[in-house]
């Protein structure tokens, strides 16, 4: 099955890229636009969309600002410290000094079977928007039909965490705004003027208060360039 796929991948890339060989080509600055569909893979699996639009300077060199989205549901269960848990002293009563413990806070025995554990929950999925600036470096092969390329950048990243807890019935929701950075390739191939479709590849990290998340990305990607 694996070899029928790439045979058949091989296959559609050259009929694009011969019938492109008949259309003009592409100037070597102007714009570009772009949307991509797929999946993220990483911390869960989310479905991934974004969009984009950028400038290009040179032949090879572009600049591009893009919005992505990751979408994540029905998760597994997991253990989980939000960021206000350490505000919280009667978590963890077994191993404290009763002297510092807030007025007004019960006091138990320090044997007290459920004052010191993770908390459990049910994953209830993960909403991931990033604003990105990006540089794209382009290298059009094949007399322009091909445009193989790499980009890297960075933005602002909101993520937004969801779930049920086991020990204390009800919903978490938290959401936190951190740096987001990024960087991968792909390619495009001409079909029409400058329409293309492709393969777009990268790595996707947002750093928050009191986590990191990474996500790889696979989407194919619609671009035209002007």
């Amino acid at each position: 099955m694996q070899k029928m796929l790439g045979v058949a991948a091989f296959v559609v890339i050259v009929m694009a890229a011969g019938s492109a060989a008949a259309q003009p080509a592409v100037p070597e600055t102007g714009g570009r636009v772009y949307g991509l569909v797929g999946g993220g893979f990483g911390n869960g699996h989310a479905v991934a969309s974004g969009a984009g639009a950028g400038i290009r300077l040179t032949r090879h060199l572009g600049l591009d600002v893009e919005l992505t989205h990751l979408a994540a549901r029905n998760g597994a269960a997991d253990t989980f410290f939000p960021p206000w848990f350490g505000n919280v002293p009667w978590f963890d009563l077994g191993h404290a000094d009763p002297g510092h413990l807030d007025p007004g806070i019960p006091e138990f025995p320090a044997d007290y079977p459920l004052l010191s554990f993770p908390i459990s929950f049910e994953d209830g999925g993960r909403d991931v928007t990033a604003f990105l600036t990006k540089f794209t470096v382009e290298f059009p092969i094949a007399d322009g039909r091909l445009f193989p390329y790499l980009t890297g950048g960075g933005g602002v990243g909101r993520v937004t965490e969801r779930g049920v807890f086991a020990f204390f019935p009800g919903l978490f929701d938290q959401t936190e705004l951190g740096l987001a950075l990024t960087l991968g390739g792909g390619v495009d191939v001409r079909l029409w003027r400058g329409f293309g479709v492709g393969v777009d590849i990268r790595w996707l990290r947002v750093l928050h208060s009191y986590d990191t998340l990474d996500t790889a990305q696979v989407a194919a990607r619609a671009s035209y360039r002007f």
